[in-house]
């Protein structure tokens, strides 16, 4: 099991400047963003498979990328409506 510095080690190692150039020709808010490829983020919610407590953290986190992939490890069943309307605020 990923721990979330693990994670975030991850996340900050896979950066990439150039990406961020480029998501922002194209609308996309370059503050907290990393230029993370959305394969990479993939390959790595399929490797950390579903946890909660690690998509909370994760979102908290505040990285663009981040939040990404703790959409894609969170549990559906776990999910409170409190949790979705503070994370919709944070879109």
């Amino acid at each position: 099991m990923k721990t979330y510095q693990d994670v975030v080690a991850q996340l900050k190692a896979e950066a990439n400047p150039q990406n961020v150039a480029g998501m922002a020709r194209y609308g996309i808010s370059t503050k907290n963003t990393l230029g993370i490829s959305i394969y990479t983020l993939r390959k790595m919610a399929r490797e950390i498979k579903k946890d909660h407590a690690l998509a909370l953290k994760l979102w908290d986190s505040g990285f663009h990328e981040a939040r990404i992939l703790a959409s894609f490890i969170e549990e559906p069943e776990k999910v409170t409506e409190a949790q979705l309307e503070r994370w919709v605020k944070d879109f």
